[in-house]
């Protein structure tokens, strides 16, 4: 009776206010989506998680009980192969997901491996270890995805290690899928996917409840269970409000908003298209899958130096990021990109706003200060202004970013040990890279100690040490051909709303400096980067005749 009543209110209001369909629905995909498809980011977190699965294989082989078979348990869509254009294609439309528009993508889509699968699977295969795929694909398309996994290279032994929806298309639990196999005498050792029910029975419903789940399982992320970031589509979506699959699209944006940690932020918004486009991306961000791939991430960066304990390294440090690496922010709805808020201050203001509600990013705090009690110096390396520009305020943003970060029990948290934009910087080059600050690291310049950077932690291509071997940031190029460094000295932390990602890639789609459009102009590019379907014409077309 209650849904019954806030659906009533719902629809009185629509008389009044502008309609919202499933169109206004699906735009705000569009960051998320542009994230997932075309950023070095999204490669780089791959590449590090079959980086890390790699490195621990051997290790796990020897864990396997007499008289049991090894096997990998992994997902298909999203995890092996990119499958959201079926997903963006939806943006710009108010077309729907149906069961006849999911069966005529799976037998027409054009299949992509996503960057370091095939590679680690091969590997797997040779080690004797039984692949098996499952998916919540209909059964009926079991013979086109062997094909399609075999013509990329996977190693698929037989259709029956395909194990899909029952005969009659009905969904199977993957609980009792994975059960099914260890019923065959195997044991799996690691569980790959890009939801979290690809890793277990994950019984809370709805967001908090599963990152209490994600919290009291956080060690396995990384060792057993391995996620990717799926920040286009998922269950991490529905877990956002009681019964959100049956919602109207208005109540669904509604739902989506209230979710948000800090919600004043979207609705006090200056460009309301880029907080449309932002809005799912930002919703990830915090969900417990996102926590479940920052513990993943930290988790590996302690492996790694347990594997270096032993080793003779003369005054290691480790150089990590901090907005969007360990401290959690709320990202700028404003147009953080025009040109208006990067000339005035207040861009240096929303530091000292937000820098109040930000949290430690899951499994930071353990990670760094447990690599300090090992030994390492940490230096905060970020891009923040040191001040915001106030009559006798010197250095306030510095002096906040300290205090934050010793608040939260961050180790080394000091004004030598922080480093924000200006610092360390040539005079005819303000403000500078984040090499310089390497540099100074490096060279003595901090305090007299020359450091051996082990370990260098972020969320962007920037926070890593590409300007120094003149390699391009943010280009895949750059992160395929670096690809063995992720998971091990470089560890990256997924952030889909950072907007200087956004503004490399738009810039170069528009060919031009992305701030100084105009925001129509801005949205015109996110839309257009947006990866459609080709096939999803054909579709409509062959549908309308049956």
């Amino acid at each position: 009776m209650q849904r019954l009543f806030a659906v009533a209110l719902l629809l009185a209001a629509s008389a009044v206010a502008p309609a919202f369909d499933l169109q206004d629905l699906h735009e705000e995909t569009v960051i998320a989506a542009n994230w997932q498809q075309l950023s070095g980011e999204y490669d780089a977190y791959l590449y590090q998680t079959f980086n890390s699965a790699h490195s621990q294989l051997e290790e796990a082989l020897k864990k396997v009980p007499k008289g049991k078979k090894p096997a990998i348990v992994t997902d298909i869509d999203d995890t092996l192969i990119d499958g959201t254009l079926y997903f963006t294609s939806l943006v710009g439309t108010n077309d729907i997901r149906s069961v006849q528009r999911s069966r005529y993508w799976w037998n027409h889509q054009t299949v992509e491996a996503l960057p370091g699968a095939v590679e680690f699977f091969q590997y797997a295969h040779k080690q004797d270890i039984a692949i098996f795929y499952i998916s919540g694909r209909f059964n009926d398309v079991k013979s086109v995805t062997y094909d399609n996994l075999s013509k990329q290279g996977f190693p698929v032994s037989s259709k029956e290690h395909i194990l899909l929806q029952s005969a009659d298309n009905t969904t199977r639990s993957k609980e009792i899928q994975r059960q099914s196999i260890e019923n065959k005498g195997y044991h799996i050792i690691m569980l790959m996917g890009d939801q979290l029910d690809d890793l277990a029975e994950v019984t809370p419903k709805l967001t908090q409840g599963k990152k209490d789940w994600v919290h009291r399982n956080q060690n396995l992320f990384g060792e057993k269970w391995f996620i990717f970031p799926n920040t286009v589509y998922g269950s991490w979506e529905s877990a956002i409000a009681p019964d959100y699959k049956s919602m109207l699209p208005i109540q669904k944006h509604q739902a989506r908003i209230d979710s948000l940690y800090y919600k004043t932020n979207y609705l006090n918004t200056s460009d309301p298209t880029y907080a449309s486009h932002l809005l799912l991306a930002d919703v990830w961000r915090q969900s417990a899958d996102y926590q479940a791939a920052a513990y993943q991430a930290f988790n590996q960066a302690g492996r790694v130096l347990q594997q270096r304990e032993g080793e003779n390294i003369k005054n290691p440090a480790i150089v990590v990021d901090i907005d969007g690496t360990i401290l959690d922010y709320i990202p700028m709805y404003s147009s953080p990109m025009h040109k208006d808020s990067i000339r005035d201050n207040r861009y240096a203001l929303w530091f000292l706003k937000e820098m109040e509600h930000a949290r430690p990013i899951p499994g930071a705090l353990e990670f760094l200060n447990s690599a300090s009690n090992q030994g390492y110096e940490i230096f905060y390396v970020s891009a923040r202004p040191q001040n915001t520009g106030r009559p006798g305020k010197d250095n306030d943003i510095e002096i906040a970013t300290v205090n934050k970060l010793a608040r939260h029990g961050f180790p080394q948290a000091n004004a030598e040990h922080v480093m924000l934009r200006n610092e360390y910087c040539p005079a005819t080059q303000i403000p500078c890279g984040k090499e310089f600050k390497r540099t100074a690291i490096t060279s003595g310049k901090v305090n007299g100690t020359r450091y051996q950077i082990t370990m260098l932690v972020g969320d962007l291509l920037t926070d890593f040490d590409f300007p120094e071997q003149e390699l391009p940031p943010f280009e895949k190029s750059t992160v395929k051909n670096s690809h063995s460094l992720f998971g091990n000295k470089y560890i990256i932390i997924p952030n889909t709303v950072s907007t200087s990602w956004m503004r490399y890639t738009y810039s170069k789609e528009a060919g031009r400096n992305y701030s100084e459009l105009t925001q129509q102009e801005q949205a015109q590019i996110r839309r257009r980067l947006v990866r459609d379907w080709e096939g999803k014409n054909e579709f409509k077309k062959v549908n309308s005749n049956e």
